[in-house]
């Protein structure tokens, strides 16, 4: 009789500390961060006049990522890290901010797609050098989309140079992860 008591106070104890243990997990989680994941956005009522280019040659254009990461990896070891365009950290978001903003500046909604009024979001991940130089870019998630895809690659690669990195980053290379959003306005 009492190795059940003990077993049933036992039990009670365990449950009460998971529990209090997830509680108090979802407290330091909702306390102390706020995830606001801003992803970038175009939305056009009318295209821009531009030449599309058909789904043929859209394809041969993205080269795999990590194909230049490794070309260039081959070279010399480097120092780098990976980084979402939207990170919190303050080591980049001033640098990151910039980006965006270049990038935002000449960014449009491919005719193409606007014609056949598609939607969707495309990652892309691009690397740039320490002195700003555009040295990769690639599709990491497709928007559904070729025309779509393409006008994500095609802003990265038009946006460059960037800015070269600010001294206190010590890195060879940062490689960004960014969305991009294309939704039509009724």
């Amino acid at each position: 009789m009492i190795s059940k008591k003990i077993l049933i106070v036992s039990i009670m104890i365990s449950l009460t500390s998971h529990v209090l243990m997830l509680y108090m997990t979802n407290l330091i989680e909702w306390q102390g961060k706020v995830y606001d994941e801003d992803i970038l956005t175009v939305s056009l009522k009318e295209p821009p006049e531009k030449k599309e280019k058909d789904d043929r040659e859209i394809k041969k254009e993205s080269k795999p990522f990590h194909q230049a990461e490794h070309n260039a990896n081959s070279r010399i070891m480097k120092q780098e890290d990976t980084v979402d365009i939207n990170t919190l950290d303050v080591k980049y978001t001033p640098y990151l901010k910039k980006i965006k903003k270049k990038i935002e500046t000449i960014w449009v909604y491919p005719k193409a797609a606007f014609e056949r009024e598609e939607e969707g979001t495309a990652v892309i991940k691009f690397s740039i050098s320490d002195s700003g130089v555009l040295l990769a870019s690639a599709i990491v998630t497709s928007s559904g989309s070729n025309y779509l895809d393409l006008g994500a690659l095609d802003v990265v690669r038009s946006a460059a140079p960037y800015d070269p990195f600010p001294q206190e980053f010590n890195l060879t290379q940062l490689n960004i992860v960014a969305r991009f959003a294309y939704t039509l306005i009724d």
